[in-house]
């Protein structure tokens, strides 16, 4: 109630009393002006008596009314707060299981790295042990002009034996890199996958490329090692990437003696089956060679990773008269073809025809190795919807900020 209200009606019984103090004598003649007045007066304090009460019983109520909404809202922020309870020890669960299963990653993926490192350092031992004894027998010590001389390994021929050494302290030493070329979308040339390469360092990161190398790691046996160094490398490229960009997809090739190595395969089998959520980012990479004799228990455990969502690529293509639906049910979704083949004219199957026929089986076609701008002229006027080469960007070091990470 307003004081305005209030103060009507304090105003309307004193009028009253008012009234009743002089209409009293006119009316009645035995009564006094005095008399009057008190009568009056009387009337008014009992005006003041009522209103008083009515305006404490207003207030107990009004008191009440409020205890009430307060009470309410107390009850209301006890609900809320055991809310919040539950949500943060489900949030503690959900953060705990988290940490619980990027622990377990983290130590499966540090199992994985122990057991390729020893591989690494046994085989490269051995072979160094070997190559170097060769060495001794067929050189002359070094004189320090020729040291100096030897720093520019891009210009300088290494012996085998030196060329293992640097290949041993490097992998000891963590410098094996990981190098992304793109593969983009024709004809925007926007970046849709990465293929990844391994470059290796000596002390002075001086880097060593695959063609000084490969053919030794080959004979003594590392090629499949550091294949699968670089497929963690990617996976580590994976792990800081998140849920960013979500159809990226990273190429990993994957060569024969890796496939073949009855004590690593099968733990990397079971480790990519546990990390089942890398299945939308990695694509492994065969040549065609190693497709087309695969053993069967190779092409088993392939199948078991195909059925769990991981794709595969193949390419080194040397012959296009290949079963694609035998390629499409054994789960290839990429097949790369170097733009030299698509365009050779006298191949089996015409270019305009390729794209149709790998389409129908759901298998995307890559143009690899497209360097000039006359090339990618000759590839979009058959309709191509991908490519990769020099043209496009070389391969880059993974932490480059130039890449479209």
């Amino acid at each position: 109630m307003t004081l305005l209200t209030h103060i009507l009606i304090a105003a309307t019984y004193a009028l009253i009393a008012v009234l009743v103090a002089f209409a009293l004598p006119l009316q009645f003649e035995s009564v006094d002006k005095t008399s009057s007045q008190i009568i009056g007066a009387i009337l008014f304090f009992i005006g003041v008596q009522f209103h008083t009460m009515y305006i404490w019983r207003f207030g107990k109520e009004d008191t009440v009314n409020r205890l009430l909404a307060l009470h309410q809202d107390y009850q209301v922020s006890l609900d809320k707060l055991e809310e919040n309870k539950a949500e943060l020890v489900t949030l503690r669960e959900k953060i705990y299981k988290v940490d619980n299963r990027q622990n377990t990653e983290i130590i499966s993926e540090m199992h994985v790295l122990q057991t390729l490192l020893n591989q690494v350092i046994e085989k490269s031992g051995q072979s160094l042990e070997k190559r170097t004894e060769g060495d001794k027998k067929s050189k002359k010590p070094l004189g320090s002009r020729d040291k100096k001389l030897q720093a520019d390994l891009k210009k300088i021929d290494r012996s085998d034996g030196e060329v293992l050494n640097i290949m041993h302290h490097a992998l000891e030493g963590n410098r094996v890199d990981l190098y992304l070329q793109p593969i983009v979308a024709l004809p925007s040339r926007r970046v849709v996958h990465y293929e990844s390469y391994s470059r290796v360092r000596d002390d002075a990161d001086n880097v060593i490329f695959p063609s000084q190398y490969l053919k030794l790691a080959e004979d003594s046996g590392l090629v499949g090692t550091l294949d699968n160094l670089l497929l963690f490398r990617c996976i580590q490229v994976i792990r800081r990437l998140g849920p960013r960009r979500p159809d990226l997809r990273f190429f990993c090739n994957i060569s024969s003696v890796s496939l073949n190595d009855k004590e690593f395969f099968p733990q990397f089998i079971d480790f990519m089956l546990e990390n089942n959520e890398l299945s939308d980012r990695l694509v492994f990479e065969f040549s065609q060679k190693d497709v087309m004799r695969q053993s069967p228990s190779v092409g088993r455990s392939l199948a078991t990773l195909g059925r769990r969502g991981f794709r595969f690529s193949m390419d080194q293509i040397i012959d296009l008269n290949m079963d694609l639906a035998d390629l499409s049910s054994r789960y290839f979704r990429y097949v790369k073809i170097g733009a030299s083949l698509v365009l050779d004219q006298e191949a089996d199957i015409h270019p305009d025809d390729l794209k149709e026929a790998f389409s129908r089986y759901d298998l995307d076609l890559i143009i690899e190795k497209i360097e000039s701008d006359q090339t990618i002229i000759d590839v979009l006027d058959y309709g191509m919807d991908y490519g990769q080469g020099f043209l496009f960007g070389e391969p880059r070091l993974s932490s480059d900020t130039r890449l479209d990470l």
